[in-house]
């Protein structure tokens, strides 16, 4: 029993340093304002949102993490360093708990994100699209695709797969593991058409000469997509963020920022059918 008690107290008195260390960490403003060091979560390789281009990283994340820099500057009165955090889609909501990255960006605003980290935007939104071959079905619309004799492959798990199902019922879905399977579903011929945002299908399809065609679906499919900071009890950062977010989209930056982006990783956004909308 003596021994018993003794751990307790070992464990007790290993827990309150730990916690105190959590409870005395400065908010994120604090920590920003006081180090002029701004940290954004980052998953590499992953063109158009980041990439390393002649030895810099580049990319739609990396230019809207720049303007942000540039509106603390402004309202901090100080210059702002910003350092990348190398996360996964796995971890990066703990990253963010544990003060490891300070915010995020490219993320969908859901509920249990929000129980978990200060969500902030939207930044941008990004319409599905169909990748196709040449000799692919025709049609701008939903509607064109709903019918059976046309087979949908789609990432599986995904929004765009819900859209598929919801909007095109009368199609036969292929739902595979990642993007990369699901467009070599089409570049084979085993499927007629790849639903998938404009983002990740624009790269995909320059890696694939048989795909020739991009088609923006009609009516335009979107979900909104922007960013997320630590929680903590001060709440000054992430007021400041959602304030520069709303400036950011309708200011036409953000729309720009998508542009330069797909541009910069050699899109043409000319291929696009449709109209297109961020």
């Amino acid at each position: 029993m003596r021994r018993r008690a003794v751990m307790r107290g070992l464990v007790g008195s290993a827990l309150v340093p730990m916690y105190r260390s959590v409870a005395a960490s400065p908010s994120v403003w604090d920590q920003v304002t006081q180090t002029g060091i701004i940290r954004y979560g980052l998953i590499p390789n992953r063109v158009p949102y980041q990439w390393e281009k002649d030895g810099k990283l580049t990319g739609l994340s990396v230019r809207i993490g720049a303007d942000l820099a540039a509106a603390l500057e402004k309202k901090l009165g100080r210059d702002i360093t910003v350092q990348h955090v190398i996360t996964t889609w796995a971890t990066l909501i703990l990253d963010l708990q544990a003060g490891k990255s300070d915010c995020m960006f490219g993320l969908t605003d859901t509920p249990e994100r929000r129980k978990a980290v200060d969500m902030f935007g939207p930044l941008y939104a990004v319409p599905d699209v169909a990748v196709l071959r040449a000799d692919g079905p025709r049609g701008t619309t939903w509607e064109d695709f709903n019918r059976p004799e046309v087979t949908v492959s789609v990432t599986m798990g995904t929004s765009d797969e819900e859209a598929v199902r919801r909007f095109l019922p009368k199609a036969t879905e292929h739902a595979l593991k990642t993007a990369t399977e699901a467009i070599l579903d089409v570049q084979s011929g085993n499927a007629s058409v790849f639903v998938t945002p404009l983002l990740i299908g624009a790269p995909l399809m320059q890696r694939n000469p048989n795909l020739s065609r991009m088609v923006v679906l009609q009516p335009p499919y979107a979900l909104p997509s922007g960013g997320a900071a630590r929680k903590d009890d001060d709440g000054r950062f992430a007021a400041f963020a959602a304030d520069w977010a709303r400036d950011f989209h309708q200011s036409g930056r953000s729309r720009q920022a998508v542009i330069d982006s797909m541009a910069e990783c050699g899109f043409d956004m000319g291929k696009l059918e449709g109209g297109v909308a961020f």
